[in-house]
């Protein structure tokens, strides 16, 4: 089935869709595509018929032209309406209001995944055929990530200096690192506490809690601009495994969770919501929930190992467009490795593998 948009709305998605961070070259826009329809019988026949080369605007026309001709890539999925679906978290709050309203005036058949709740979901089955539904963002997972974020948790720190509040985890068996704006020097280290197992139990009581203080005069590195620090602690208890630097560069779309202090408060995981929005070889920026408090916290993929380390969130400017989104932001873990190589090798050597 084809869709017909009215030229308003015609012209106003081809908008949106030139505007998109990753609609600037064909590199970005196959990949794009990619990501799309990955997983879809049609993938490579759409990836095949569509002219991806052009100006941002032409190829934007093309795009809208051929994917409501296209007609379903599954059952009960319009291509147009997957792929609305795909951008809709990279929009800001006018254009996602109106990409929800398309999927209420057009036949799309899905909703748009800004619809979290079951009260936004349009659907044209018989309620006597209703069974059970994906509605909006798929949210299924595999159990055992709750034992690898569990396992993870255990090297998240709680930080107090002298200046505020933050967050750190543990690399290596004594090696703990956090922002740089959270501790820019050893003396500031030194007069720190640094807090293990600052959680609720299963019982929703405080877990008994062990603070210790940073080693006087052992390793330390810091870099100000990549916004980390790596620093010392003595009697470390025995927390499970340090939580390992991953040389991964993540895509838009990817999952990040973060465990974290908000506040400075009990030990907090952000889970849901949580999609990479921009990412390159230095900068991440997510849509994962934080809070002042959560600087210096492990950003986190599927398999929760480290793949940037977390330092600030608003309107941010992103690298590729400087359009401005409210988003929260890190540091890549490709980055942070690359400067520990480079200038601190001991560090560098001691990671956890």
């Amino acid at each position: 089935m084809t869709v017909q948009l009215s030229t308003p709305d015609f012209q106003r998605l081809t908008r949106i869709i030139q505007n998109l961070p990753d609609f600037a070259n064909v590199r970005d826009r196959r990949r794009l595509i990619i990501g799309v329809f990955e997983g879809t019988p049609q993938a490579n026949t759409i990836l095949g018929r569509l002219d991806l080369d052009g100006t941002p605007m032409s190829v934007s026309v093309e795009v809208v032209r051929f994917l409501c001709q296209f007609g379903r890539v599954a059952y009960d999925k319009e291509a147009l309406a997957v792929f609305l679906n795909h951008i809709q978290p990279f929009t800001g709050d006018e254009d996602t209001d109106f990409i929800v309203e398309l999927f209420q005036n057009y036949p799309l058949d899905v909703p748009a995944s800004v619809s979290r709740g079951i009260n936004n979901w349009k659907g044209i089955d018989n309620t006597a055929d209703i069974k059970e539904k994906i509605i909006g963002e798929n949210t299924l997972r595999d159990i055992y990530i709750l034992n690898l974020a569990l396992e993870a948790s255990k090297a998240v720190v709680r930080i107090r200096t002298s200046e505020g509040l933050g967050t750190g985890f543990m690399v290596a068996p004594d090696l703990l690192m956090t922002n740089n704006h959270v501790i820019k020097t050893q003396e500031i280290a030194e007069k720190s506490d640094f807090s293990f197992n600052y959680q609720l139990d299963i019982n929703g009581k405080e877990c008994p809690t062990q603070t210790i203080g940073a080693l006087a005069d052992g390793v330390f590195y810091t870099n100000e601009e990549l916004d980390f620090t790596v620093v010392t602690l003595k009697d470390t208890p025995n927390f499970g495994n340090s939580l390992i630097l991953k040389s991964k560069l993540v895509r838009p779309d990817d999952r990040v969770a973060i465990i974290q202090h908000p506040g400075g408060h009990l030990k907090k995981i952000s889970i849901q919501n949580n999609f990479i929005a921009y990412a390159d070889n230095k900068v991440l920026q997510y849509t994962t929930s934080t809070e002042p408090g959560s600087s210096g916290s492990p950003v986190l993929d599927d398999d929760f190992q480290v793949v940037g380390i977390h330092h600030s969130g608003g309107m941010l400017p992103e690298p590729s467009t400087q359009r401005r989104y409210l988003r929260n932001a890190g540091t890549s873990a490709i980055a942070l490795l690359n400067d520990l190589k480079n200038n601190a090798p001991e560090i560098h050597a001691r990671l956890a593998q």
